[in-house]
């Protein structure tokens, strides 16, 4: 994960430029996930439950890219600069889930 979405990161963006996130906000995920049964520890491996195979298996590819996730970042950081709008970002990602769920009602 260090690298991933890198690519997608804009020059001068203050996000950390070698991978996705901070090292403190990745545990704060890998606790969460612990927590909620969708990884386990194996010695120094992270290990993909059977409810977090599932969980990867419904999500919609685009939410799980690394370029995705690079673009959220880079939102973020505009939020945080002042630049953007919190309730903007969080209704454009709702409005890509509405989507995503209208797209896939109408392939069942």
């Amino acid at each position: 994960m260090e690298l991933a979405g890198n690519d997608a990161l804009e020059k001068g963006v203050e996000v950390e430029r070698e991978g996705l996130g901070t090292p403190a906000t990745r545990a704060g995920i890998i606790e969460n996930l612990i927590y909620k049964e969708f990884i386990e520890r194996d010695k120094k491996n992270l290990i993909a439950t059977p409810k977090g195979k599932s969980l990867i298996e419904i999500v919609a590819d685009n939410f799980k890219s690394a370029e995705m996730t690079a673009q959220w970042e880079m939102e973020l950081s505009e939020i945080a600069q002042g630049k953007s709008s919190k309730k903007e970002f969080l209704e454009k990602i709702e409005e890509q889930i509405k989507h995503t769920v209208e797209e896939h009602q109408k392939n069942e």
